[in-house]
């Protein structure tokens, strides 16, 4: 059982804390993000958005889906916010 709740812990917690933690990144003086920080910030989106759509298309449960939108929206703001895309966030 806890090897199981291991993989559950792997799966989950890219969504859970890789976006919002790309989007503290991207927005922490978000006039200097060097190009290492942006590359940091796009793995983790990327990663985090691979994984909550994994959750939200999964359907495995509710609380699955959440943590899968949360990836989702996170990421992508994060992204958008180092590629300026979207003005004063």
């Amino acid at each position: 059982m806890e090897s199981l709740a291991l993989v559950v812990a792997i799966i989950v917690a890219p969504a859970m804390f890789g976006g919002p933690i790309a989007l503290l990144l991207a927005l922490w003086r978000s006039d200097r993000i060097g190009s290492n920080r942006r590359y940091v910030i796009y793995f983790l989106s990327a990663l985090s958005l691979l994984v909550g759509i994994y959750l939200v298309v999964g359907s495995i449960s509710r609380g699955a889906t959440l943590i899968g939108i949360l990836g989702i929206v996170t990421g992508a703001a994060a992204t958008l916010r180092a590629r300026k895309r979207i003005g004063n966030f």
